[in-house]
This record gives structure tokens, sequence and C-alpha cells, in this order.
């Protein structure tokens, strides 16, 4: 894999002040680069991704959104972005001109060599975290060290990034791998309430179509299995009930509009046909949508 490709992609406006390309650096890949303010293009990383602000870039913002996740942030040195494989990024902005930013790229498989070393499969590169403005020392001064090599070639500096390399990945694994959340979330804050309401919020603006607990998970950056747990704590409903009864209350103000055709209505509510809305209104309501229509005032 030419993990050098992501970066060509995905800033194709930004200048190049340095890269690993014709190091002969394994399994691991760093660009430094200059951005100028706007759009980037859409896209979904096969590789893992750690980008770094190195020097403050004042009044700049980055905004971005992955995996149904809205996130802003200033660009303050010792900030750091994560992007994990398979995280289909669709919206990326930058507001002014960055001068320096570190871009570390990993590939899936040495996640996979470091799972099969541990026999450990939460190790996983698409399950880390998404997540932007992270300050973490450790990742903060493996990029530098990773930054020096790249300006000033050493005659042991690959063996020395490739097993940085290998602590990034460790690092990553071990405190933002979405399947060790539970153990890392007792007391009071175990119920995430912040991670449970951004996937209410993400769930009420995609009512119209078929949303997974994954997909929910993902959004709150938790384990499936412990975000159903969580949401259930949090709301008293499991997520699929939550689903239901927010597409039933959505149906019934659609259905104030007497000019919204009823099949408008069953679509906009998350429904796939007429008739599978009218019987579950039915079973729920104890009437039909139009007879529900019929007694509004």
């Amino acid at each position: 894999m030419n993990l050098h490709r992501h970066g060509a992609y995905k800033f194709p406006n930004a200048g190049l002040g340095a890269t690993s390309l014709g190091r002969g650096w394994n399994g691991v890949a760093a660009e430094l680069r200059s951005h100028p303010a706007g759009e980037l293009p859409a896209i979904v990383p096969t590789q893992m991704e750690i980008t770094l602000a190195t020097r403050r870039s004042p009044g700049a913002f980055v905004r971005r959104k992955g995996a149904g996740v809205r996130q802003r942030s200033a660009v303050e040195q010792g900030a750091i972005w994560l992007c994990p494989v398979g995280v289909g990024e669709d919206e990326i902005s930058i507001s002014a001109p960055l001068e320096e930013i570190l871009h570390i790229y990993l590939p899936a498989s040495r996640f996979d060599a470091l799972a099969e070393l541990y026999a450990d499969k939460r190790i996983r590169a698409d399950a880390i975290r998404y997540l932007a403005d992270l300050r973490d020392p450790l990742i903060w001064q493996i990029g530098l060290s990773i930054r020096a090599e790249l300006l000033q070639e050493t005659s042991a500096g690959r063996m020395m990034v490739e097993s940085a390399a290998l602590a990034l990945i460790a690092r990553l694994a071990h405190a933002y791998g979405q399947d060790r959340l539970e153990a890392l979330e007792t007391g009071p804050q175990a119920t995430c309430p912040k991670r449970i309401a951004r996937a209410i919020d993400f769930l009420r603006d995609n009512l119209e179509r078929d949303i997974s607990v994954s997909e929910l998970a993902a959004v709150a950056c938790l384990s499936p299995c412990h975000f159903a747990r969580m949401f259930k704590r949090a709301t008293g409903k499991t997520p699929h009930g939550f689903v239901s009864a927010e597409r039933f209350e959505l149906a019934r103000r659609l259905l104030s509009d007497r000019d919204m055709p009823l099949v408008t209505v069953a679509h906009r509510s998350g429904f796939s046909s007429q008739a599978a809305f009218s019987t579950a209104f039915k079973r729920v309501m104890g009437c039909t949508p139009g007879a529900y229509r019929h007694r509004l005032p």
C-alpha cells in the first residue's frame, strides 16, 4: 500500500514541506504540509491518519464531519485529530491558512499484526474513535520525534520511526479503541450523557432512513453493546423503541398538514410503504392515519 496516495488525494492544494516518500520507512508514512483555507474532498480512509498541529494558527478552525459526528476545533499547537479506517469524512473545511501540520499514516495491517501478537481481537484500525482537539502527551512527543526525522534524516532514523509507529498503534488501541470504553467509563459519567445526546440528535436528523445500532454507536463513539446499555439507562428505552416513538411523533406532526399525502407522511416517518405505515399506526394509535387526521381540529 502506498500510504502517500492518501495525502495527495485529500490535500490537493496543500503545500508539501517534507515527506517520508523515498525514505524506505516500512508500515508508516508522514508528511509536513501547509494548508490554504477552503474545503477538502470527501474521503473514506483505508489507513489510520493522525494529524498534529505543530504550530499555532491564530484564528484558524477546522470543521469536519465523520460517521455523523460534527466537530469544530481551533488550530492550537499540540492539537491532535484522529481519523480511523473506514470513517467517511464528507465535510472538511479550513477557515484560515495553516502554516505547518504533521500528518502520520498507519496501515490497518500493522494493527492486525499487533492484534495477532497479543491475541487481542479488539486491536483494529477501524475501532479507533473519531476525535478532534485531542491532547495526548505521548502521541505529541512521538509526533515531534517523527517531525524531527522528516526535517533532518539520521542514520538510525528509520529504526526509530518504525518503532515509534508501533508505540503509536499501541497507544491508540489502549486509550482510544471503542471496545475498551466499558472499562474506562465508570462512576457518575457512566451513562455518557453527551455521547447519548449526540446519538439522539443524529437519530432525529435521519428518521427518514434505516438507522442501525452500530451506526448510532459509532456516532456516540461507543461499542454497540455498551451503547445499547447506556442508551437504555439514559432514556429508559431501547434504541429501537426510541426510534419507533420518535417516528410516530413525527408522523403525528406531519398528519396535521392536511395537504401532505399519506404516502409522503409514511416515507418521511421512515416507513417503506403507506400500507406498512397504516398497519403500524393503527396498532399503536388504535385508528388509521386517515381517521386520526380527520379527528384533528
